[in-house]
């Protein structure tokens, strides 16, 4: 008897799938992640000494939540970030040492951190191995324990960036991605807003659209923004003149400063104030440029292999337009402002770099991990060199201000008083008295802060080295400081 009964089809039978090969716990992208973030901070104890004394941007963020000296003057351009990211040490010693030793940890956190989102977004070795191109850079080993604020805006970047990529958003991420947003903005409140330019875009724009996302970018630039312009409003007469003031500071306008970023690759760290940035070196100008054209191969591949191009293709767009403004804007050079671009390229750049290997045929594949390889170790290598040649020289800068300032607390300086003059502001916060610096020369008269000190017949110290004190400070008692300082002291001294 023949059945009648139809017969249900079959679905069609997946092929199979190779047997996945179980990693070794220590070669998973997070254990790696964290190698590279040990690493990190290993090499900055290693290439830039915890005993370097404090830099003279350092010493006015440092001296804003200080317990012991008053808060140096902050400038239009500046922002709260830094001074709140350090205020869990300054409020409680003024030692530098300890300092730089907590700003070790706490950028080898924030690298891992801010990587360890992109082992979400791309599975694999690309967050891994584009942490450690970041952290290979001299200005991340340089720095990577300086209380400055590029670093950490250049992580908060990848963090914000990778969040939004997230292929599976979740409340946890939409809060992160705010408070990422909010710690640039505390940071730097333009380079925020230039970052979530393409971010807003990007939630915008893909499918499915992203209003949460968008919402998110918003409030934690409204964070930032919010603190900056209420200051603005307290301290200097509004956001208009704020805003002027800072874009006088800084030079803003339209220019090309192309040229003299590619001069300062492998230092000054600032190329201002009679400063040159120097020729181009064609080692440095040859890492340069390498940088866009292996963003563009890893572009090209995550293209060609349907890996979601579309995380990379925004880190490169983030890195752009982080990258513009000091560019083109901007009326000088200082390497640490292109932190963001590097930090956000090193992504792209490190999935064309395994691509390379992984697409090779298999003859030719050691080969092409030999080049690959040899590439890595000749930008740590090309790298390191200009971080220990960058640290030595600040060394022997600030080390000089440090004898300076201990041979002054020999002599009895201490607090209340005022000092004015080249490395004013960190003697200053050293001694614990408040400042005034000076760049070059001193002005033929003084400065309104210090007329004011002179009129109330307050302790003032003018310390200068290589120029020629002022004629109204002619009577004053002078001495000579360790490291060719002088210091001349005000007739309250004597008092």
């Amino acid at each position: 008897m023949t059945s009648t009964l139809a017969r249900t089809p079959s679905s069609p039978t997946p092929p199979p799938r190779p047997p996945r090969i179980p990693r070794h716990p220590l070669t998973r992208p997070a254990a790696l992640l964290g190698l590279v973030a040990a690493l990190y901070g290993t090499a900055q104890l290693a290439i830039v000494s915890p005993r370097m004394g404090i830099g003279w941007d350092e010493a006015i963020y440092a001296s804003q939540f200080a317990a012991h000296a008053p808060p140096a003057e902050f400038s239009a351009p500046r922002a709260q970030g830094v001074p709140l990211l350090v205020a869990p040490v300054t409020a409680l010693t003024d030692s530098v040492t300890a300092l730089r030793l907590y700003l070790t940890a706490l950028s080898s956190l924030a690298l891992y951190g801010a990587f360890l989102i992109w082992t979400r977004v791309r599975p694999g070795y690309t967050a891994p191995l584009a942490a450690l191109l970041f952290a290979g850079c001299w200005l991340s080993l340089f720095y990577g324990n300086e209380a400055m604020p590029n670093l950490y805006v250049a992580l908060t970047a990848v963090a914000a960036t990778g969040l939004l990529c997230l292929p599976h958003r979740s409340r946890a991420a939409l809060a992160g991605l705010a408070a990422a947003m909010a710690a640039m903005a505390l940071l730097r409140p333009s380079d925020a807003l230039v970052v979530a330019a393409p971010l807003a875009a990007a939630a915008l724009l893909t499918r499915p659209r992203r209003p949460a996302a968008l919402a998110a970018v918003a409030a934690g630039l409204a964070v930032g923004w919010g603190e900056w312009l209420l200051e603005a409003e307290l301290r200097y007469g509004g956001a208009a003149a704020r805003m002027h003031a800072a874009g006088r500071a800084n030079l803003t306008g339209l220019t090309v400063s192309v040229t003299e970023h590619a001069g300062a690759l492998d230092g000054p760290s600032l190329c201002r104030w009679g400063t040159d940035c120097g020729d181009v070196s064609p080692l440095a100008l040859t890492w340069w440029l390498a940088i866009p054209l292996m963003a563009a191969v890893g572009l090209w591949t995550a293209w060609r292999d349907r890996r979601r191009p579309g995380p990379l293709l925004l880190a490169a767009a983030v890195a752009a337009a982080s990258a513009l403004p000091y560019l083109f804007y901007v009326g000088y050079a200082a390497p640490r402002f292109l932190m963001p671009a590097y930090a956000l390229l090193a992504l792209p750049v490190a999935a064309g770099a395994l691509a390379l290997v992984r697409r090779s045929r298999p003859p030719l594949r050691p080969l092409a991990a030999a080049f690959t390889a040899a590439g890595l170790l000749a930008h740590l290598a090309l790298q390191g060199a200009y971080a220990h040649r960058m640290s030595a020289i600040a060394y022997e800068g600030r080390e000089r201000v440090r004898l300076a300032t201990a041979e002054l607390r020999r002599m009895g300086v201490r607090a209340p008083c005022t000092v004015y003059g080249q490395s004013g502001v960190q003697i200053g916060y050293l001694l614990g008295c408040r400042s005034r610096g000076l760049v070059r020369d001193f002005p033929r008269t003084p400065p309104a802060p210090v007329r004011r000190a002179l009129d109330a017949g307050d302790r003032l110290l003018l310390v200068y080295r290589g120029t020629a004190p002022p004629r109204y400070a002619a009577g004053w008692r002078a001495v000579r400081l360790p490291g060719g300082w002088r210091a001349r002291f005000s007739p309250a001294w004597d008092d």
